[in-house]
């Protein structure tokens, strides 16, 4: 009976540990899933795009999207939207400010308004990530930063 159990534990373990990834959207749309690699699948990141943002939902304060970046996206603010975003997909550094931090999958970062940043992937594949603007993205609200090389954070000239 003891081995049985132990059979049994050891493969719900190793199913949990190939299960999908799901992205729940807010309440505000029904509480509904998706799983990543399926919604991955069907919206793939195309060749020639560096970086792309897809809408998953919109509610009165506040949007969530999908994000895909190949390598880098530029050094850019947010003059009018808060962000904060989970990596769910690949790892690299974000610069936020003057700060530079490491990010794997699971790393949650909340990104202010007005706040210069930039993530370079250092994966082989396209990072993803699941990002929540506040108030909702109107896609428009992308300010490219220009800095000297004095100005530049290390790294980043």
């Amino acid at each position: 009976m003891k081995r049985g159990f132990l059979v049994f534990l050891l493969l719900a373990l190793a199913g949990c540990a190939t299960s999908t990834q799901w992205v729940t959207f807010p309440i505000s749309s029904g509480g509904k899933g998706i799983s990543l690699d399926a919604w991955l699948k069907e919206h793939p990141l195309k060749a020639d795009q560096a970086v792309s943002l897809e809408e998953l939902s919109r509610g009165e304060t506040a949007s969530t999207h999908i994000v895909q970046i190949r390598k880098q996206e530029p050094l850019h603010i947010h003059e009018n939207h808060d962000a904060t975003a989970i990596l769910l997909k690949g790892h690299g550094i974000l610069w936020i400010g003057d700060r530079k931090l490491e990010l794997r999958p699971g790393s949650i970062v909340t990104i202010p308004r007005g706040l210069p940043h930039s993530f370079t992937n250092q994966s082989q594949e396209p990072a993803v990530a699941y990002v929540v603007f506040n108030p909702a993205f109107d896609g428009k609200d992308f300010v490219p930063v220009t800095v000297s090389s004095q100005e530049a954070p290390a790294g980043k000239s």
